[in-house]
Order: C-alpha cells, then structure tokens, then sequence
C-alpha cells in the first residue's frame, strides 16, 4: 500500500519540542499534555508577548533538535519491511525547509520519497500524493483524504483530542483510541484513531487484509 504520512507529531515531535524551548526561555511550565488547542496562537503568544510563529522562525535551527514521536522510526522500518510506499507529505514555510531535510538526515526515517507543499500553496494533501492511506494528525487533511475515497488514521495528540468528528458517516463522539470504521458495506476498514505507533501498525494491518 502506498501510505502518506505527514511529519510534524506523527514523526518529529514538533508540540514536544516547543514546549522544551519555551521552559527554557521562559520558564513557562508547559507540558506536552498542557497544548491542548490546534490554535497555538491561544496558548504561546500570551507566554512569549508576541506572534509564537515569527519568534519561531527567528530559531528555525531548533526545528531540526526535535527529537522523534516515541515508535516512529521503527514503526515506519516495520511498515517498509512489510512493502508498503512510504511517502512523507508536509507542509512548510520556505524558511523550515532546510531544518526540516538537517532532522531527516539526522533521524533518516525509512521512507521511500518527501514531499514538502509550501504552506502559502494551501494544497490539499490529496492534490500531490497518489497514497491511498494517509496518516496525520490533522483532523481536516483526514477529511479531505476520505472525501476523496481514500483513507485515513488519525494520529492523537493533545492538541486535536477536542476536535468532533462528524464527517457524514464518521461520527466520533469522543476522541478514544485505537477506533476503527468500515465502509457502509462494511468490506473494508478506511478510517482510524491511533493513539500512538503501536495502534497505527494494526490499523495498517487491518486496512491492508
């Protein structure tokens, strides 16, 4: 199965290592589990005093010192050794682009191919890969895959746990995992919640019988 997995907090963990950056700085006493909104803007531009992106970009070079999401690595060296097409697809200003290849020349995941959308293209993931499963831990480019008949696992954070699914036949009340869904005809799983790499493995598994 081709597969397309995005990067940031389903590889690299991006939220993890903001959050080590602005204690340091800031003594700030985030945690992980304390991001809890898709808009970061609510959360560190109050801690910093400023617009969090453009502070960001001003240390781009700590882009590349995240460590990886716990059972990354070696879940993508299983699901190669397994055949599957192992595409990264994401999303990114110009300015990240070189940190982001230094963090894949450092961690080297397995993958056969990366595909970097720049972010003010405002492409559809569905738009520039042929995968027919994406992994990703944002709840709209999920949707957008299964709207375009394909499917999806959607990889839970902190940050997206609120978020309601109600995509017509997709109706999550509350963001629990491992959670699998058929089709209306029931022949085939095609869309999931993984909780973390383990859960994302037996969902492939599942998807792929």
């Amino acid at each position: 199965m081709h597969i397309a997995i995005d990067l940031d907090d389903v590889i690299l963990d991006f939220v993890g290592n903001l959050v080590d950056v602005l204690n340091t700085e800031y003594d700030a006493g985030l945690t992980r589990e304390s991001v809890t909104d898709w808009d970061l803007t609510k959360i560190l531009d109050p801690i910093i005093g400023e617009s969090w992106w453009k502070w960001w970009e001003r240390r781009d070079w700590l882009w590349a010192q995240a460590p990886a999401v716990p059972g990354a690595i070696g879940g993508l060296e299983k699901l190669r050794r397994n055949g599957h097409y192992l595409e990264i697809v994401t999303a990114k200003p110009r300015w990240a682009e070189a940190q982001t290849f230094r963090w894949l020349g450092k961690w080297r995941p397995p993958v056969h191919r990366v595909t970097i959308i720049p972010v003010e293209q405002k492409l559809k993931k569905s738009e520039v890969t042929f995968a027919e499963l994406l992994i990703d831990d944002k709840p709209d480019n999920c949707e957008e895959f299964l709207q375009a008949n394909r499917r999806a696992i959607l990889f839970k954070r902190p940050h997206n746990e609120k978020h309601k699914i109600e995509w017509g036949e997709y109706r999550v009340e509350n963001m629990s995992a491992p959670f699998l869904h058929k089709t209306n005809n029931y022949r085939k799983y095609d869309f999931g919640i993984s909780a973390d790499w383990i859960d994302v493995l037996r969902h492939v598994e599942a998807m792929s019988s």
